[in-house]
């Protein structure tokens, strides 16, 4: 629930659904402001993922894990947002990969 939070934060994306299985992330995102585009658009991916209580090292590996397993998606050619949470304490990780080839911002 948090990872979600922080998009809604953070960017100016909504969840629009749910993603089926497979897809390799777990929700759409659209635009917050459905003037620019048409109501609930597909825009973005989302994969979210928690870790109970994680090291620095186990965090970005998550991350790594984590913007590998939207390769699955990557023909649709849309940015996906990977967020890691560390529940143990307040530490997330936002990555956001722009393109299919792969290449992560963070």
């Amino acid at each position: 629930m948090s990872g979600l939070l922080l998009i809604l934060q953070l960017t100016n994306l909504t969840v629009i659904e749910r993603s089926r299985k497979g897809t390799g992330f777990d929700y759409w995102l659209g635009s917050q402001n459905s003037a620019t585009t048409l109501p609930f658009e597909r825009m973005d991916r989302l994969e979210v993922s928690g870790i109970r209580k994680g090291n620095q090292s186990q965090i970005n590996t998550r991350v790594k894990l984590k913007t590998e397993q939207t390769r699955a998606s990557d023909a649709q050619g849309l940015p996906a947002y990977i967020i890691v949470v560390d529940l143990g304490r307040p530490i997330s990780i936002i990555s956001a990969k722009q393109n299919p080839e792969g290449t992560v911002l963070q």
